[in-house]
């Protein structure tokens, strides 16, 4: 195993030139994936990810077969994020208290049956929209009690002066994984169809479990475990959270996007099925233009990472973003809306990331299981906007619903900018040092 032979860096401490110099050449050329713990982890979820994304599609799409309901296909989308709400926090305590590495393996077990359980419906033929609504928010409660931990252990894997590059490496295979699902789930379902794709998809996840046994984090065995009952430790960690001003904008500009932005996919089989007329088919064009999109706003914002302020790239990726769904949702030209999709995930993306990365280096060690999870429980606001925007294209038709979506969510990004965020966004001049352990009296966006 590489690792990096420098003493541990204190919490505040800046990484000086010397100590640059001293990492092996290895680790100076491969950053993060230079270290086993952390590619073994990145292999395990790529195909987790992979096969996650190949079900929601078949999902979505065999919910619109037995309905052709918008509401019902964006329930799909909703019941697996909804449980975040309830869970999420309870999540965030695990991911401070136990081993995050079990966490994750006991979480894909349980991922494991949900994909088990439709398939089993799906081999006997019998397959009914509750079927597809149960399994899914069970993979809902999963993701809600093991993203925490499945966060934080990025993290766990690297020495801390590689927390930032491992993230954006993450990133990038979570990103990648979005081209690669869609890739390979289009063609099975429009090849094998949707009941077979659902086994073969089953099968294939039982792959990455043994891969997580391989994984030997670095930073784990140094944290201190939270102790002490679940309610204290829930609201200092609020609290925490609310002491933090770059925190506090973060959160709120991340709450507008996922209510009013990113439910966009929830209505990606309405829109390729009655808007544009394509069927099975087009609705994979669409999900592999987000995947091609996404890998590339992914590389983009690894790219720009320290050279841009994440505040910057957080705002124009933001807003980007949701313009591109407004011309998405106005379109019925299929190639118009492909290249609509693809920019839309590519805008989207850096503002994700630089969130998520502002979010997790701005915390310390001791919190951040529990600013993941609020997070999280944030991010659990999606099934409301996708509930809603499903119900408005039952009266209005899909594609008011997403426009109309898309512009709240993005008017209201442009004034938290110009409001809440306006000291950091404009007084943000080039990249600022990283801090693992923020001071609760001055903290700037990382």
């Amino acid at each position: 195993m590489s690792t990096d032979t420098s003493p541990p860096i204190p919490s505040r401490a800046k990484i000086h030139l010397g100590q640059r110099l001293k990492r092996p050449p290895r680790v100076r050329a491969a950053g993060a994936l230079a270290y086993p713990a952390f590619r073994w982890f990145a292999l395990a979820q790529f195909i987790s990810f992979s096969l996650l994304i190949i079900q929601m599609m078949v999902r979505g799409w065999q919910m619109q077969e037995l309905t052709h309901s918008p509401f019902m296909v964006s329930l799909v989308g909703a019941l697996h994020v909804l449980p975040m709400l309830f869970f999420g926090f309870f999540g965030g305590e695990l991911a401070d208290r136990l081993p995050r590495k079990w966490v994750v393996i006991f979480g894909e077990v349980g991922q494991l049956i949900g994909f088990a359980g439709l398939a089993v419906a799906a081999a006997l033929d019998v397959v009914q929209p509750w079927h597809i609504l149960a399994t899914t928010a069970l993979l809902g409660i999963v993701m809600a009690l093991v993203s925490p931990s499945r966060q934080a252990l990025i993290v766990d894997t690297v020495p801390r002066e590689h927390h930032r590059k491992a993230i954006g490496a993450y990133m990038v295979v979570v990103h990648l994984t979005i081209l690669v699902g869609p890739a390979i789930g289009g063609p099975l379902l429009t090849g094998i169809g949707i009941n077979a794709t659902l086994i073969v998809s089953t099968f294939a996840f039982i792959s990455c479990i043994p891969i997580y046994l391989l994984v030997r984090p670095l930073e784990a065995q140094k944290r201190t475990p939270t102790k002490g009952p679940f309610a204290k430790n829930l609201v200092e960690g609020v609290r925490y959270i609310c002491r933090e001003p770059s925190l506090r904008w973060m959160f709120l500009a991340f709450f507008v996007m996922v209510l009013f932005v990113n439910t966009w996919g929830g209505l990606f089989p309405t829109i390729a099925e009655d808007v544009l007329h394509r069927g099975a088919g087009g609705l994979s064009g669409i999900a592999l233009a987000v995947g091609v999109g996404a890998l590339t706003g992914a590389v983009l914002a690894m790219v720009l990472a320290g050279k841009v302020p994440d505040v910057r790239l957080q705002f124009a990726g933001g807003l980007l973003f949701a313009a591109f769904v407004i011309l998405l949702a106005s379109s019925t030209w299929y190639p118009l809306s492909l290249v609509a999709t693809t920019f839309a995930a590519a805008c989207g993306a850096p503002f994700f990331i630089s969130n998520m990365a502002a979010t997790q280096l701005n915390s310390d060690e001791e919190h951040r299981g529990r600013v993941i999870s609020v997070r999280y429980v944030v991010s659990a606001v999606q099934p409301i906007g996708l509930i809603a925007m499903g119900a408005l294209a039952e009266v209005i038709g899909p594609q008011l619903a997403l426009g109309g979506s898309a512009a709240i969510g993005g008017s209201l990004l442009l004034l938290i900018a110009l409001t809440v965020a306006r000291k950091d966004l404009f007084s943000a001049n080039g990249a600022r040092p990283e801090r693992t352990a923020p001071s609760t009296a001055d903290n700037t966006a990382v």
